[in-house]
This record gives structure tokens, C-alpha cells and sequence, in this order.
């Protein structure tokens, strides 16, 4: 799924023409580097395979001061065909990206309960400072909102969902401060088993 397609797509479709430097600023107010990983290299990539493709063409040209020659595009209707697909498939799957936490979490199978404690401290810690981020984000939002009407719906039902994922995050980390809290008792006074062996491997 490339999610910068989608971005560069639907930015023309929902802005109209622009220029490179014109979406990246706009991929910086929609944040879509950090919740689509759009760089600013990555952007001007796809403008030329997209350009190359027909799904967007070029309108006009235009040069403010000193600043080079910046080529401005719109989205062509092959290119809305294109957004179209590219929406489908997005919406419709569950996670596109890899869970690094997964993985991490599945081969930290030779950390005692005190020592995976400590690992997950450090996720628990990202995730909190997350989700004061985003609350502090849309503190930001709902003020501005009153002077600048700009945030739609739907941009609101994302950043939401995004508020609700963390929280969800914190949700788990509770039920496994009490499951290793259990562990490390069993550990120190159990058998342990009917267990799992060293946290990742099954019990013999």
C-alpha cells in the first residue's frame, strides 16, 4: 500500500493544483509524515511517477522572487480513479504496517518479569507521551477551529481514532502489569509448570 500516493492524490484532489513545495507544507499541517511516513524526498518521487503515469498533469508554472521555477499540478481523472482504489484498499484492511512492539514483544522470551517489566516501562512511556501530544493537539484544534473553521469531520474522526488506539495501548499494559506481577510470584514460589518456559517458549 503506498501510502504516499494516497497523500499526494488526495491532496490535489481535496486542495486543488499545487506546486512540491505547496503539498509538503501541506503534509506538514495534516501530519501525514508522521501518520503516513510522507517525506519530503519521498514526495517529489512520487509527483514524477504520478506525473509519468497520467494520473496528474501539469497546469502552469510559476516563480515568486529568487526562489527556481516550481512546476504546479492537478489531478487528472485517471488520477481520481486511481485515489478511488487506493481509498478502497486503505479503509479496508486492519493494519498496513509492521507492529515493531509485536515483534519485540514475541522474542523477549529470555527476560525474567523484572527485566521485561522494565522494557515495557519504556513503551508505556512512549505511549503516554503520545497521547498527551494528541490531547494537546486538539486542545490546539478546538481553539483555533473557532477562528478557522479548517479541521473537517473526518480529519477529526481520525485524530479520534488515533487518541483511542493509545488508549487501548494503556488498557493492555494494565492487564500485563498484573500478569507479570502473578509471573514473578510464580517464579519465586511455583512451579511454573503449566506455564510458558522463559515467557516465549511453551511450557515442557
Amino acid at each position: 500500500m503506498n501510502l504516499t500516493r494516497l497523500v499526494c492524490l488526495g491532496l490535489l484532489a481535496q486542495q486543488g493544483p499545487r506546486h512540491g513545495h505547496q503539498l509538503r507544507r501541506d503534509v506538514e499541517t495534516f501530519k501525514a509524515d508522521e501518520w503516513a511516513g510522507v517525506g519530503a524526498g519521498s514526495l517529489h518521487r512520487e509527483l514524477r511517477q504520478l506525473a509519468g503515469e497520467g494520473l496528474i498533469e501539469a497546469v502552469r508554472t510559476e516563480q515568486v522572487g529568487r526562489y527556481p521555477p516550481r512546476t504546479v499540478f492537478q489531478i487528472t481523472d485517471a488520477g481520481r480513479r486511481e485515489l478511488s482504489l487506493l481509498r478502497e484498499q486503505a479503509v479496508g484492511r486492519l493494519q498496513e504496517a509492521p507492529d515493531a512492539m509485536a515483534a519485540g514483544l514475541i522474542f523477549a522470551g529470555s527476560r525474567g518479569p523484572a527485566d521485561l517489566g522494565e522494557l515495557l516501562a519504556r513503551h508505556r512511556q512512549a505511549v503516554e507521551a503520545e497521547l498527551s501530544r494528541l490531547a494537546l493537539e486538539r486542545e490546539r484544534g478546538l481553539r483555533e477551529g473557532f477562528l478557522q473553521p479548517s479541521v473537517s469531520p473526518l480529519q477529526a474522526a481520525a485524530f479520534r481514532r488515533s487518541e483511542l488506539r493509545a488508549e487501548a495501548e494503556l488498557a493492555w499494559h494494565a492487564e500485563w502489569d498484573q500478569l507479570l506481577a502473578g509471573r514473578g510470584a510464580d517464579e519465586h514460589g511455583g512451579d511454573g509448570a503449566d506455564g510458558p518456559d522463559r515467557w516465549g517458549e511453551p511450557g515442557r
